[in-house]
């Protein structure tokens, strides 16, 4: 069962955007899914280097176009997306660590920061770069 279900409320109208938001929510989904199944720590962190890698990717092609159209919100932006990575990359360190164990909790923060961080901060870019040809 999905934990997070895609959605038009999702939907930031800039289709390339919102293909890479489907992959993360299905990553998401995929991670809560392991989990559940109480899968192996080394099949758990491959997923959790996935997803960060992705993420990564992911938030480089957002602020490579806010730079190039000269996004006024560009660096309040890029502070959130930065937060995430670190917050991320530290559970991927304590985890292979084993000094935490991933849980639905953790499945959770991941879920509703993707959620909040799309339908608060990431729509607000949508006029700007549909008005900038962006779709």
């Amino acid at each position: 069962m999905a934990l997070i279900k895609w959605t038009t409320e999702l939907s930031v109208n800039i289709s390339s955007i919102d293909e890479q938001h489907k992959i993360l929510i299905n990553m998401i989904n995929e991670f809560y899914e392991k989990i559940s199944e109480k899968s192996n720590n080394e099949l758990i962190s491959n997923l959790i280097t996935k997803m960060k890698d992705y993420t990564i990717l992911h938030f480089s092609v957002e602020e490579k176009l806010f730079e190039q159209y000269n996004y006024a919100d560009f660096e309040q932006h890029k502070k959130q997306h930065d937060g995430f990575i670190k917050k991320v990359s530290d559970l991927e360190e304590r985890f292979n660590k084993g000094e935490i164990i991933l849980s639905f909790e953790i499945t959770k923060f991941l879920k509703d920061w993707l959620i909040n961080h799309i339908q608060g901060t990431d729509k607000k870019y949508t006029k700007f770069f549909i008005e900038k040809g962006i779709s």
